[in-house]
């Protein structure tokens, strides 16, 4: 299935494959090559304190990694299992309004690695950063190892 979809349609992608992306209330902002970010509203997410919970925040962050990834291999048939092998997740400040997940996206040579080793072995790993901001200012941060495994 190529992403070649609108942003409605593509939420309807993730709502059906991962399916706490609609709990979570998850909305396509930015889903190209060039940048991913995800919206989430506060009210779907809430925990006890009124701010975000820590659960939601961190499944956020490893979608929006898992759909780079996805997105990179959008022209491959088929599409290779993605899976996430190792994350963390540093929480910096309370979130307590809407929050949205940005990609950092990886060095131009780490990603042309990742994708040899892909086409060599049929299975390669890479470390994606992504952060939540509120008005510039850093409220989580993430690292994730994923994997990409050939069907």
């Amino acid at each position: 299935m190529a992403f070649a979809m609108t942003k409605t349609e593509i939420e309807e992608y993730l709502y059906k494959h991962i399916p706490i992306t609609k709990a979570l209330g998850v909305e396509v902002v930015e889903f190209s090559k060039e940048g991913v970010q995800f919206k989430a509203p506060l009210t779907n997410n809430i925990n006890h304190r009124s701010t975000a919970f820590g659960g939601s925040i961190s499944s956020l962050l490893i979608t929006t990694g898992w759909s780079y990834l996805r997105l990179l291999f959008d022209e491959t048939d088929p599409i290779p299992r993605i899976v996430i092998g190792k994350s963390s997740t540093n929480y910096l400040k309370p979130v307590t309004s809407d929050f949205t997940s940005e990609l950092i996206i990886p060095e131009k040579e780490k990603l042309q690695q990742f994708r040899e080793m892909f086409a060599r072995f049929g299975k390669a790993r890479i470390t994606l950063k992504a952060q939540i901001k509120h008005k510039e200012e850093l409220q989580a941060e993430f690292e994730g190892d994923y994997i990409a495994i050939k069907n």
